[in-house]
């Protein structure tokens, strides 16, 4: 069924036989049929997402078996459903239910839109939406951007409408009006029995915590066979973003808002049904009793001075408080007044659920039926909330294999909390749920696996490195500066040279992006670097420079690649995943090796935990993680074929240091190295006149 897939794929006019990507969904191909766990690098150019979705597809045909595909952004979950998927469909005589399904927060609010109670609405733009609600359409911003854009609406207009229309974290759910046809609940629905799910690591991370939290009793996307983690290498990120917690202002506002929605949809809920006297009134009290006191909670609580980047006041295992790297960073006195906010929250959690409870049992007797269903509804859609906020607030008192820690924010402080392995508890809440397919270009650290084996917990002896596509020693070339050309960054943002520093590398970018009249994506490490660097650019006639930050990184990405002779800054999210193919990128700039820098408690603890198991953190963990980024921005220049271009490393230490050596080595091949601007040009010159 397979192989008739690709004859059919490979019959299409303009379509290239890969040899590589038959190889990969051969490999997938026995991983589903043995149900067995596995790991592929897949370089750029293979046509991964192909090689995983047909052989899915067979697999539900042939076994009626149900397959979650996991990309580590809804961006690119998006790019599954609406490219990669309806083509593997097409190759099939017969097609799965499929579904695509992402967080709340990125679908629209019916409601919100009928209303149209934003600023800004104009006559116009409130047309333009409810003409848009009644389209056919997931719902999502995409596709609510896209609309908009066409209709010639701005978009830093676009952008402020998405923030007023989006699903909020409090939604009416079941007594809502729009309840039945809203985009968030029927994607849910249609996810919940499809064949094939394509979603985001973030929505898989989500799922795992609320089946924890209820005892498997609440699910997200109900039971499947097989998970299909394409981004794998990004997943230590999604699972920490997905684990992490903080205690702060906003939190006691998210608490309140959560209560009050309860109140609200109670209310709406029974009012048109005459409910007893007293009983939505008893409600509304305990509720906005419990937003009084959670405040007092939080605001009774004073913390000293703290550090611009924080300390930490609790960690676990705790001998790592005495490790050199944290210990100079570590506050025990200050876990006193955490743990008293926590126990004041938890306690007006607990009472709060507890006053409800009686509440309505007072009140069973004189509901009739169906509003003792709308209650009971009502508790069971909140108490996952309360419920998760609870174990949130218990494992920040005391963690487990993490760190907690204290930060002063513009209004006051905050307590944070991230665990520090994930290897245990992605194996515990989804390798040993069902078997996994993990792929990546970037899954292997000096061409061995074992680095992502240990970090993501996923131990299998089906493991597939692929060869590269590309003829990278033909199609680009690399510069690495001579030396003295650019200082050593500094070690932060504030240590003396930093402007100097700064200065020198947008004078070397400007050369740059020169040379190619634009048509450059550039990569930072942090966003104070990026902005100090767009600050110093020199104006380029015809080049326009946008930054990250400015628009939605969808938004930028398009405006990137429709304006050939564009210019990119771009942080973290930029690295991964970006794909801009043919002359619109034929600049590759790289501004410094992404080391992780240990000055944040998480930071300073995660190195006291490589040193308590007697490793050296830099080579266990910084360097292994630096080379794996480096080559994940590296593979952003050449996406086809006939892709040609410039990668330009502007870290001196690519030179001075061993370790440049070694990332150098985690690099495609045969690729010339240049260190001058003039045998750069030289070297575009001779490909612009390459048959």
């Amino acid at each position: 069924m397979v192989e008739a897939a690709f004859q059919r794929l490979e019959a299409q006019a303009g379509y290239e036989t890969r040899p590589v990507q038959r190889e990969m969904a051969r490999f997938i191909c026995e991983r589903l049929e043995s149900q067995s766990s596995g790991m592929v690098e897949a370089p750029t150019g293979v046509g991964k997402s192909l090689a995983a979705l047909l052989p899915a597809i067979a697999y539900w045909l042939q076994e009626k078996k149900r397959i979650v595909v996991s990309t580590y952004t809804n961006v690119l979950a998006e790019q599954y459903w609406h490219k990669d998927l309806p083509l593997a469909l097409s190759l099939f005589p017969n097609a799965p239910s499929v579904a695509l399904a992402m967080g709340r927060s990125r679908y629209a609010c019916i409601d919100a839109i009928r209303s149209a109670k934003f600023k800004r609405a104009t006559p116009d733009l409130t047309r333009y939406l409810q003409e848009w609600s009644g389209l056919p359409h997931e719902g999502t911003e995409t596709a609510l951007s896209q609309f908009l854009r066409q209709k010639g609406v701005p978009a830093p207009l676009v952008r402020s409408v998405w923030e007023a229309v989006a699903v909020p974290p409090a939604c009416r759910a079941k007594v809502c009006p729009y309840y039945h046809s809203c985009f968030y609940y029927e994607a849910r629905r249609r996810a919940a029995s499809a064949g094939i799910v394509v979603t985001s690591h973030a929505f898989v991370l989500t799922d795992a915590m609320v089946r924890a939290a209820t005892n498997d009793e609440v699910s997200l996307l109900d039971d499947y066979d097989f998970l299909i983690v394409d981004e794998a290498h990004d997943l230590l990120d999604a699972t920490a973003s997905a684990l992490e917690f903080s205690l702060d202002e906003g939190l006691v506002d998210t608490l309140i808002a959560h209560a009050a929605a309860l109140s609200n949809q109670i209310d709406e809920a029974l009012t048109s049904e005459k409910p007893p006297s007293g009983f939505i009134m008893s409600v509304q009290k305990q509720v906005e009793a419990f937003a009084l006191r959670c405040r007092e909670a939080l605001r009774g609580v004073k913390m000293p001075p703290l550090p611009r980047e924080g300390v930490a006041v609790r960690v676990a295992p705790a001998e790592l408080a005495h490790q050199p790297a944290l210990a100079s960073a570590f506050r025990a006195d200050l876990h006193a007044p955490v743990a008293q906010v926590v126990d004041a929250l938890c306690a007006e959690i607990s009472r709060l659920w507890r006053e409800l409870e009686q509440t309505y049992r007072d009140f069973k007797a004189e509901l009739t039926e169906r509003q003792r269903e709308a209650v009971e509804a009502i508790f069971v859609q909140f108490r996952y909330g309360f419920v998760q906020t609870h174990q949130n607030l218990s494992r920040l008192k005391e963690p487990t294999e993490g760190l907690s820690w204290v930060e002063p924010t513009e209004r006051g402080w905050k307590a944070c909390y991230e665990p520090l392995i994930l290897a245990d508890w992605l194996r515990e809440r989804l390798w040993q749920r069902q078997p996994a397919l993990l792929m990546s270009a970037t899954l292997t650290v000096d061409r061995r696996f074992d680095f992502f084996v240990q970090q993501l917990g996923l131990e299998t002896p089906h493991q597939l490195q692929l060869p590269p596509v590309f003829d990278y020693s033909r199609q680009c070339a690399l510069y690495l500066p001579p030396l003295g050309a650019i200082p050593d960054p500094p070690q932060h943002a504030h240590a003396q040279g930093a402007s100097a520093y700064y200065q020198r590398l947008a004078e070397e970018i400007t050369a740059l992006l020169r040379l190619t009249q634009g048509r450059a994506l550039v990569l930072f490490a942090s966003r104070h670097e990026m902005h100090e660097v767009y600050r110093r650019i020199s104006p380029l006639p015809n080049v326009r420079i946008m930054i990250q930050g400015e628009s939605s990184n969808a938004d930028l990405s398009r405006q990137f690649r429709e304006d050939v002779h564009s210019v990119l800054f771009g942080v973290r999210s930029f690295w991964t995943g970006f794909d801009a193919p043919g002359e619109t990128l034929m600049n590759l700039i790289l501004t410094r090796i992404p080391f992780e820098v240990p000055t944040t408690p998480l930071q300073r603890a995660r190195q006291a935990w490589f040193e308590a198991q007697g490793a050296n953190a830099f080579t266990a963990w910084s360097l292994p993680m630096a080379k794996q980024q480096m080559r994940q921005g590296f593979g952003r220049l050449i996406r086809r074929a006939n892709d040609t271009g410039i990668v330009a490393i502007l870290d001196p230490r690519m030179r001075t240091k061993p370790y440049g050596r070694e990332i150098l080595n985690n690099l495609p091949a045969g690729i010339p190295i240049i260190d001058s601007i003039d045998a750069l040009k030289h070297w575009l010159n001779q490909q612009a006149k390459a048959p």
